[in-house]
């Protein structure tokens, strides 16, 4: 029976590390180290447990993947510097390494003796996860700016999920430890529950890992949500017409002047001027604008200057700073950084910085 789990979860384990692998070929990055940190920890720990531990029990093969579960449990949201969590993440890899050399070493022929190994282990993970989570919850109520940003929906959602995510692993834990206690049948029973359901666990983990979805909501809503926070509604929101038709015929006229005639580009364009060209009044046209696009006109304006602003960079990385306000609509380099960082969560230098080591990776 151990024998059983513990292909199966080498089997997902080494499937997840080679199609991570594969799948980012271009550069390496800190979010990616993390998750093949969890895979290949993952691959050692139950090996080891399988090659050199005699004998080896379920309980210890569970809680080598407990180990890994919780690294990725741990993984940083979207708004998130990955630092943190990659150093944690080392952290525990080591912590589990050392345990489990600890069950080779020492003697371990006594049932008991392995429960307590098992159960050592689930408790140091716990420790480092409380620790981890407690070290998040006090940055993450000291940036205050960061409730106030147009993407603070999709943040709360993140957060949430990982709440349901954490939930679910601290079960599984319990659900382990419970496990290792049981003897006879009612013990292997467990053990092959906790198995599928943290196999369940680390594939949803891996997959929310990559691909920045929570899997809470159904693909469709979060792809609204991140429409309506970017301002691009002229398909996935407008089509669905959940809003008023002549609001939306609206929506799109100014949506269509903006992207073929770049008024933004001019720092003294206004409401006014938008109102003229669209033919409405300003104030239906600032509730459309608000209610469609999530932000009011001056922030609307700056998004577009921003997008705008990204693409020259792109065209030309040399470009400087102070150039691309300019040129973007800016009336000064204070407003543009302040923009560029509500749009993009970094200032201007940072993500030129990253875009250029990016492209030297790729090269």
């Amino acid at each position: 029976m151990k024998v059983v789990i513990a292909f199966s979860l080498l089997l997902e384990l080494f499937s997840f590390l080679i199609f991570d692998l594969a799948k980012n070929r271009a550069g390496t990055t800190l979010k990616l180290l993390i998750r093949l940190l969890s895979a290949s920890a993952g691959l050692i720990l139950i090996s080891m447990d399988l090659l050199l531990v005699r004998p080896s029990s379920s309980d210890s093969i569970l809680s080598d993947m407990l180990v890994v579960t919780a690294i990725l449990s741990m993984y940083p949201c979207s708004f998130e510097k990955p630092a943190l969590a990659f150093r944690i993440s080392v952290i525990l890899a080591l912590a589990g390494f050392a345990m489990s050399l600890s069950r080779v070493f020492l003697p371990s022929g006594h049932d008991s003796f392995r429960t307590q190994g098992s159960v050592s282990t689930m408790s140091l993970v716990l420790l480092v996860f409380a620790v981890y989570y407690v070290i998040v919850s006090v940055r993450r109520f000291k940036g205050i700016r960061l409730f106030f940003r147009n993407a603070a929906v999709w943040y709360g959602i993140e957060d949430y999920s990982r709440f349901l995510y954490s939930m679910a692993f601290l079960c599984v834990c319990i659900l382990t430890m419970c496990s290792a206690s049981v003897p006879g049948d009612a013990g292997i029973v467990l053990d092959l529950v906790c198995g599928g359901v943290l196999a369940v666990l680390y594939m949803l983990l891996y997959l929310r890992a990559m691909t920045g979805r929570t899997f809470i909501l159904d693909e469709d809503t979060e792809t609204r949500i991140k429409d309506i926070i970017k301002g691009n509604l002229r398909t996935s929101y407008i089509d669905k017409a959940e809003e008023d038709r002549m609001m939306n015929n609206l929506y799109r006229k100014v949506m269509l002047y903006m992207s073929e005639d770049k008024p933004y580009l001019d720092p003294s364009f206004c409401m006014s001027d938008l109102a003229t060209r669209v033919y409405s009044n300003k104030l239906y046209l600032s509730r459309t604008i608000n209610i469609l696009s999530g932000r009011n006109f001056r922030q609307f304006v700056n998004y577009h200057r921003v997008q705008y602003a990204i693409a020259l960079f792109k065209k030309d990385p040399k470009l400087k700073v102070a150039e691309a306000a300019e040129m973007s609509g800016f009336n000064s380099g204070v407003s543009f950084n302040m923009a560029f960082k509500v749009n993009t969560g970094k200032t201007p230098s940072e993500w030129l910085r990253e875009y250029v080591m990016e492209m030297r990776d790729r090269l």
